[in-house]
């Protein structure tokens, strides 16, 4: 049995990570002997060993699953998806299977894992914060995240900046130096992320690391994988919040109805994301820098 799992549209790293699972649902359901081959942007699904590879030109399938993004799709079919209670079941929907292993894997090589030979990795509580956002209705301000990564900083931890773009000038900066897959890795060896909700977000909880995530559009616990330690920090107050996870259709037609808009992210405090981060800590038994530590048992 040759599948095709054709991912049409422009997806986001993140959906691509919630796929991985779909590779196993594929083989519980058609057998071991099943092929998996992918077409189209796939991210990090390449590298699951259950994948054959690429598809090839005139190559013949015996079932072909069509990933469609709201823009290949009617949007009120697509709303039924987005209103689905987690992503991965989202993602596995377009095969029709539920595996019986739902976590994403990042399946990182030794080649990958070379790239902390190179990487300063120091001995102390260290935290990965990614500033990145694409959707501006998922963007915190960056000078919120550079006074998150001083005080991280000044408490005592490696703060590592990580992405493609947004620099906070604190820390390791390895933003804009690795590969996505390098970049796997030294979430991988990381004590805590955080970002917004975004593609790095999946690849640290795939690798084992507790998140403090900062959600707008949508409901937390859909993006949230299976035995995952995730924090999430919301704004409060506002009776538009999850817009996208309520009504993904009317969210498209109507766009942002705050006054000003954006407010479900810029409304979120520093002290709110410090505060998860004390609570990260402590519930993963992890030993926090010593001034964050001193202020959780203050504030």
């Amino acid at each position: 049995m040759d599948v095709l799992v054709d991912f049409q549209g422009n997806w986001g790293l993140g959906d691509l990570l919630c796929s991985d699972p779909m590779m196993l649902g594929l083989v519980e359901r058609f057998g071991p002997k099943t092929r998996i081959y992918l077409n189209g942007k796939c991210g990090n699904v390449l590298h699951n060993p259950l994948v054959s590879g690429p598809a090839e030109a005139g190559q013949h399938f015996d079932h072909v699953v069509e990933v469609k993004l709201f823009t290949h799709m009617d949007p009120a079919a697509y709303a039924k998806l987005e209103a689905m209670p987690s992503l991965v079941a989202h993602m596995c929907s377009y095969a029709d299977v539920t595996p019986s292993d739902a976590k994403p894997r990042l399946h990182l090589s030794q080649e990958d894992l070379n790239v902390l030979r190179r990487v300063p990795l120091l001995g102390k509580p260290r935290v990965a914060i990614c500033a990145d956002y694409v959707d501006p209705l998922r963007h915190w301000p960056l000078e919120h995240w550079q006074t998150v990564a001083r005080s991280l900083h000044e408490a005592g931890a490696q703060v590592i900046e990580i992405g493609t773009k947004d620099r906070l000038g604190i820390g390791t900066d390895l933003v804009g130096k690795l590969t996505v897959r390098e970049t796997a890795a030294v979430l991988s060896a990381c004590n805590l992320f955080a970002g917004n909700n975004s593609g790095l977000f999946h690849y640290a909880q795939a690798a084992g690391v507790p998140c403090v995530t900062l959600f707008s559009l949508a409901t937390p616990s859909r993006f949230v994988h299976a035995g995952a330690s995730v924090f999430p920090v919301e704004a409060t107050g506002l009776p538009c919040l999850h817009c996208m996870s309520r009504c993904f259709a009317t969210m498209l037609q109507s766009g942002c109805t705050a006054s000003p808009r954006g407010r479900c992210m810029t409304d979120i405090t520093v002290e709110q994301v410090l505060d998860a981060m004390d609570a990260a800590f402590q519930s993963n038994q992890l030993s926090a820098p010593p001034l964050l530590a001193e202020r959780g048992r203050h504030g």
